[in-house]
């Protein structure tokens, strides 16, 4: 079998190797004919580094190394001056952005055998862009890729000072793309995970086209189903030989963990770290999720009160999933553009898309709700008791009310008082997320025609009906009966459970509730 490139950032490195590429080139062909100037946002370890290295094979000129490829017939191959600026390159944690940027241009300005005269960071990088053209006497123009364009906005978040300080000097650096500089262009293609800093970099450039949310470029990156197959087969051969399954299954397993991005609601891809960890390492694990953890959107889906549960299921619009406010930042948005969200339907209409949102796939909801409930909890999970989780696990499988209500009061118990809030939602979450970590399968905000249940659990012979008040179990099981939110369940086979619980602030802690078990048809 061919060695998988995990990691690999460089299509000519990769090639030489003989690693396996998945091929993209009648998609990387359709990208360079969209514009001049075209930009495209996808979260980390995603391949954009890869595709930006491609691109410069491409342009180089570089046939041999695209033998076998779709691309290898389809150009003329003629070489055009590349620069790739990649900012993974670029020091500005130790010293200012303009003197990094600095430094860097004058690296690559030696790379190419340009010797650049003094100057900030601006001139050279115009220099630069103008030695370029000369080379090739100005006759086929200068390809410019910019790799992670927003890397110095996205380091440092929290820091708003740092952060306007870097979209300052960006702007002012990314002003050499206009006229006259542009006309020594020929194509421009930028990268980065957010457009959060796009509005505010980019504004001089109007004839900069987001391809973001363009269907015709939704599987550029990651793998599609059937590229998975087709380039992958062996491995997915051992992976059933070694857990004595059939193909089908394996596959069926392979889809639930790492599938499910898509751009556009339609088609869904692989992405590609995960994959290439999981298929080299055989065992089922959070191998994007495990490179970064998300304390930055935690924080912020705790300082806008963002209930645990409604991350499900979101709507947005195009305003919001192109929200470019660095100082107003949409936690939803910025879920969706670093990858913890994904488009799962699009309601296209002439006043404009809705989208709805949710998790991608199993490793990232099951790794962003643990770490969701280790802050809820402000502890690591590792330290929330197995025996709590075991009895709460047995209490909801015997059907055992009292006991769940016991489970979940030491759980609540163990909880430090500062984090407490005093709202319905905070204990919902907190509910929600830990009946989430024990593997059941856990519905919140269920809408039924006379209203939305707070949660339904269900379970191998149980169905629980939740609802959660501030007030009574009283007044949280009657409504429940009022609404009859039984009425879609009450045709299973499984035992129907209704469950009103009220929270009481003061106590901060589960203070009432009641409950009723209904015959169903089945028993009947």
């Amino acid at each position: 079998m061919q060695k998988l490139p995990i990691g690999e950032q460089h299509f000519a490195r990769l090639r030489e190797r003989d690693n396996v590429y998945v091929d993209k080139t009648k998609l990387i062909y359709d990208l360079m004919q969209v514009g001049g100037f075209v930009f495209l946002s996808r979260p980390r370890r995603f391949g954009k580094s890869l595709l930006t290295t491609t691109l410069q094979e491409i342009f180089r000129g570089n046939r041999s190394l695209f033998r076998g490829l779709w691309i290898e017939d389809k150009i003329n191959w003629k070489p055009h001056p590349v620069l790739l600026l990649n900012f993974n390159a670029v020091s500005y944690r130790v010293q200012s952005l303009a003197q990094g940027l600095t430094d860097y241009l004058d690296e690559l300005a030696a790379e190419h055998g340009v010797a650049l005269a003094g100057g900030d960071y601006k001139e050279k990088f115009r220099a630069l862009i103008r030695r370029l053209s000369e080379q090739d006497d100005g006759q086929r123009g200068v390809v410019l890729l910019i790799d992670e364009y927003d890397k110095p906005i996205t380091d440092f978040l929290e820091n708003e000072q740092k952060v306007q300080e870097h979209i300052d000097t960006l702007k002012d650096f990314y002003a050499v793309l206009k006229a006259p500089e542009a006309q020594h262009l020929h194509f421009t293609f930028i990268t980065g995970v957010s457009k959060y800093g796009k509005l505010s970099i980019f504004s001089d450039l109007n004839n900069l086209l987001d391809i973001t949310l363009d269907p015709r470029f939704a599987t550029l990156l990651g793998y599609t189903q059937d590229e998975l197959e087709q380039n992958f087969g062996g491995y997915i051969e051992r992976l059933a030989h070694t857990y004595a399954a059939s193909r089908a299954d394996v596959l069926g397993q392979i889809a639930l963990w790492y599938n499910g991005y898509s751009w556009d609601g339609l088609h869904s891809v692989y992405v590609p770290f995960s994959t290439l960890t999981f298929l080299e390492l055989q065992t089922f694990d959070n191998h994007w999720f495990s490179t970064a953890t998300p304390s930055f959107l935690i924080k912020l889906l705790k300082q806008h009160q963002i209930p645990a549960y409604e991350l499900e299921s979101v709507m947005a619009d195009n305003r919001l999933l192109d929200s470019a406010d660095v100082h107003n930042l949409s936690v939803i948005a910025l879920l969706f553009q670093t990858g913890y969200l994904t488009i799962r339907r699009v309601q296209r209409s002439l006043q404009g898309n809705r989208y709805e949102l949710g998790y991608p796939n199993h490793e990232v909801a099951q790794s962003f709700q643990q770490y969701l409930l280790a802050d809820y909890l402000d502890a690591n999970l590792d330290r929330v008791s197995a025996t709590f989780l075991e009895k709460l696990r047995a209490a909801l499988e015997a059907a055992d009310v009292n006991g769940i209500i016991t489970a979940l009061q030491a759980l609540f118990a163990s909880i430090p008082s500062h984090l407490f809030l005093p709202q319905e939602a905070y204990y919902h979450s907190l509910v929600y997320l830990t009946l989430k970590l024990l593997g059941f399968t856990v519905v919140a905000e269920y809408p039924t025609n006379l209203g939305r249940i707070d949660a339904y659990v269900e379970m191998d012979r149980a169905i629980y009906i939740l609802e959660f008040k501030m007030t009574t179990g009283r007044i949280a099981l009657k409504q429940i009966r009022a609404k009859q939110y039984a009425q879609p369940f009450l045709s299973s086979d499984k035992t129907v459970i209704l469950l009103g619980i009220a929270f009481d602030a003061e106590q901060r802690n589960i203070g009432d509730w009641q409950h009723e078990i209904l015959e169903t048809a089945a028993e009947e």
